[in-house]
């Protein structure tokens, strides 16, 4: 009888023991789990922080000489052939040339706009084909002569950013040298073309009233 009631009270202890293992086992687990949230946290962490590390060196310290370009934003410019780290480059070191290459893209594109509507009007009208043609060509003759002289200008654009990627000090050198004429240049042309293309200007439509209305008509009028 005494074996038996012994028996008994070690079966009635091993489900409180059993339970208290599972919760042991439960615990080990939750702290593992609990450990490995925190690790992929810091790994994710340091990655972000990796990763801004490497975007603000690529982008003010490397060998751009960028590092005053942060207000810039890459507009596309249908008309310039530089690539868009040489943009970034002039809006930083010579912004009045990247003022003009903004303009000369702007100017292109009302060139491009009103030959377009005399080629649709000389359809319309093929029996007066030769008075479209003969406005065509002014046109087109003030459109290329832009084209021309700012076409000359990207080629020492280019030869000074890449001096300036070699070498940083005669880079410089060669901007404090040479900007001033390019700006001059681009600004002779440019006037050359406002001149013919100031009565289409006058055609566009108004600005909208309202400075929020106003403001915001003037930004997308930038990107025209």
């Amino acid at each position: 009888m005494g074996l038996l009631k012994k028996k008994k009270k070690d079966e009635s202890k091993d489900p409180a023991a059993q339970d208290k293992t599972a919760d042991e086992s439960k615990t080990v687990k939750s702290k593992k789990t609990s450990w490995f949230k925190k690790l992929i946290i810091v790994l994710v962490v340091l990655g972000i922080l990796g990763g801004g590390g490497f975007f603000a060196y690529t982008k003010f310290f490397s060998g751009s000489g960028t590092e005053d370009s942060r207000g810039y934003r890459s507009v596309p410019l249908a008309h310039v052939t530089l690539p868009d780290e040489m943009l970034a480059f002039c809006f930083a070191r010579m912004p009045e040339l990247y003022e003009a290459l903004v303009a000369f893209n702007r100017e292109m594109d009302l060139f491009e706009a009103e030959i377009a509507r005399i080629d649709a009007v000389a359809t319309k009208y093929p029996d007066q084909k030769k008075i479209a043609d003969g406005q065509k060509k002014v046109w087109d003759k003030g459109r290329q002569s832009l084209k021309k002289a700012f076409e000359k200008l990207e080629k020492p654009i280019r030869e000074t950013f890449v001096l300036f990627q070699v070498n940083q000090a005669q880079g410089q050198e060669q901007i404090d040298q040479t900007a001033e004429q390019m700006i001059q240049d681009a600004n002779d042309a440019l006037e050359e073309s406002q001149e013919l293309t100031a009565p289409l200007k006058k055609a566009l439509p108004k600005a909208p009233e309202g400075m929020v209305k106003g403001t915001l008509y003037k930004i997308k009028k930038m990107f025209l």
